[in-house]
């Protein structure tokens, strides 16, 4: 006789490769940005965050189904497919996004660790890079490790943003207005694009494809794929519109702007008063150290893997490059972070070039029948990849066109 075991029951067994994807996106970045725009614009960016909800959880979905039904990588397959040029291209791409919000991450550490127990951002960050190359090099099973430190690190996240909702005044009439998409006046369009390019991380949906095999998932265990892929990418979602909710409804009325972590940590005084700042750095620093460690991986995964030195997060060559990526974060964030903050908005929004070529590589792979097999997109699935990879073009000309004006 077969046991139905309930789906809340289901949901919690199938948790693991959407939260790390979902950890590896919301980072100390995502919290930046998205305070920024609650307290510079209000809830006027809300539609960015819902639209690339959408994006992200179609390639993320696709991504996770790749993993499961093909017994090769994603790289592998794009080399069997499109030529080993392209597989070059494809994960160097993802690299330099993993790079790129590696920065941030650092950043995030530091500042979150100043602020709670003293000493310099260099200091801080200098000590947790030496912190984490122990764990990565000691840790004989890096992925599950790995999982373990996710899922609870982005549990904190949500007690701490999704409380502090009950206890601050929300304009729903503005919100609802916020939901519907409009073009942001030029003195707003480099946040737009922050916003966007942190709520919508291709590198981050390709790797869902080897997290899912990290975790030896097959066929078989596709409609779990499926499901964690989607509960991942929106927890991720619900977090970013709640911080651009909460920042909007308590710092945008004031007039209030976003300086240092301190000034981000006002908008949990309503939920817990003067604790709201202890709770929000700590809180910072689940985030960054999250993504500072899952960032590392998956870049180095890609990278390791276009130069042919093995696939998975527990391969010594791919932690040689995770670590690789984790020093150079670090010696940019002491180089340039004499103001963190601008530093992390900027090193978001650099994210995005590496998007287009993977966008496109994941949407002619999942089309590929000697990839996928009977497991090919629907028609209306390839329409919502098609845009979001047009999306993911029109974001990055519009980062081209604003670095060549500034």
């Amino acid at each position: 006789m077969k046991i139905k075991i309930p789906f809340f029951q289901q949901l919690l067994s199938s948790f693991g490769p959407g939260l790390i994807t979902a950890a590896l996106v919301l980072g100390p970045g995502t919290i930046t940005v998205c305070s920024n725009a609650g307290a510079l614009t209000g809830y006027t960016m809300l539609w960015v965050i819902a639209v690339s909800s959408l994006f992200m959880i179609s390639m993320t979905r696709v991504a996770a189904k790749m993993g499961c039904v093909s017994p090769v990588s994603l790289l592998t397959n794009i080399e069997n497919n499109y030529g080993r040029i392209v597989a070059i291209l494809v994960g160097f791409s993802v690299c330099f996004s993993c790079s790129g919000f590696q920065t941030g991450n650092t950043i995030g550490l530091g500042i979150s660790l100043s602020e709670l127990f003293g000493g310099s951002l260099p200091l801080w960050t200098v000590i947790f890079l030496i912190v984490t190359l122990v764990f990565i090099w000691t840790s004989n099973n890096f992925y599950s490790l790995l999982e373990k430190t996710m899922i609870f690190l982005v549990m904190i996240m949500i007690v701490a943003f999704v409380g502090n909702l009950f206890f601050i005044d929300i304009d729903g009439g503005s919100l609802l207005t916020g939901l519907i998409p409009s073009i942001p006046s030029p003195s707003d369009k480099a946040l737009w694009i922050a916003v966007a390019s942190t709520s919508f991380s291709v590198a981050g949906a390709a790797g869902q494809a080897y997290m899912v095999q990290g975790k030896k998932w097959k066929a078989e265990d596709l409609k779990k794929g499926l499901r964690d892929a989607t509960f991942g990418i929106l927890i991720l979602s619900a977090l970013g519109a709640i911080i651009i909710i909460t920042s909007a409804a308590i710092m945008h009325p004031k007039g209030l702007t976003i300086k240092n972590a301190v000034d981000m940590a006002l908008q949990l005084e309503p939920f817990l008063g003067s604790f709201g700042k202890w709770l929000f750095l700590i809180g910072l620093f689940a985030t960054s150290f999250s993504s500072y460690v899952s960032n590392a991986a998956l870049g180095g995964m890609f990278l390791c893997e276009a130069l042919h030195l093995g696939k998975s997060i527990n391969d010594r060559w791919v932690k040689v490059f995770a670590s690789g990526i984790l020093v150079l974060g670090t010696v940019i964030a002491i180089i340039f972070g004499s103001n963190p903050i601008q530093l992390i908005v900027f090193a978001q929004s650099m994210t995005i070039f590496g998007a287009p070529i993977v966008a496109v590589a994941i949407l002619f792979l999942s089309n590929n029948k000697k990839v996928v097999g009977e497991y090919r997109n629907s028609h209306i699935l390839n329409i919502v990849l098609a845009i979001a990879t047009a999306w993911a073009i029109f974001i990055s000309v519009n980062q081209l066109i604003t670095l060549i004006q500034n």
